[in-house]
């Protein structure tokens, strides 16, 4: 039911032209993929830090829930 709501709004918003790609983070359902709407160069960004700073992947991996940049 959720899913479906969320697709009607967005189908919504795009027909009268008020479409955004950013989801705010703390208001995202776990099917959709707000990183996504920080644009294509910031995603890479992003990774590329997240990469440099943990390179294991500890944040990636092992720390439960959110959403990760690995998985944009």
């Amino acid at each position: 039911l959720g899913q479906s709501i969320l697709e009607e709004v967005d189908e919504y918003a795009k027909s009268i032209g008020a479409h955004n790609e950013y989801i705010y983070l703390n208001y995202a359902d776990k099917s959709q993929n707000p990183l996504k709407g920080y644009g294509e160069e910031n995603v890479e960004f992003i990774s590329r830090v997240a990469k440099q700073y943990d390179p294991d992947g500890v944040f990636q991996v092992q720390v439960p829930g959110g959403f990760k940049i690995s998985q944009v």
